[in-house]
């Protein structure tokens, strides 16, 4: 079995450093859920996006995570709300501190 490793792009770094500080249940969610994918980002729970051929994506809660496999490196490029994060180019959503509290 391949060994993966994993790469957060900056944007989405920065949005599970954010998410730590103003709500920790969600921020442990969502890396329980990245740790998940490590052993075997091509499980069928990771669904293949429609208009993509690489892109994949991972359910926690009301968040998605978005990603692809390279050269046995697992490349995560957005993480953001269900409603929203297919409609962003890149990255992960810019949430406000305030919106940041309230999940």
């Amino acid at each position: 079995m391949n060994e993966y490793k994993i790469q957060i792009i900056k944007s989405c770094q920065r949005f599970l450093d954010d998410l730590k500080e103003h709500n920790v249940v969600i921020h442990s969610q969502l890396c329980d859920t990245i740790k998940e994918i490590i052993p075997n980002p091509f499980n069928s729970k990771f669904k293949k996006l429609r208009n993509s051929n690489r892109d994949r994506r991972s359910r926690s809660g009301d968040f998605r995570i978005v990603f692809f496999v390279s050269n046995n490196t697992i490349f995560i490029t957005k993480i953001g709300l269900r409603k929203n994060v297919y409609k962003m180019d890149e990255g992960c959503l810019n949430h406000s501190k305030k919106k940041l509290k309230s999940l």
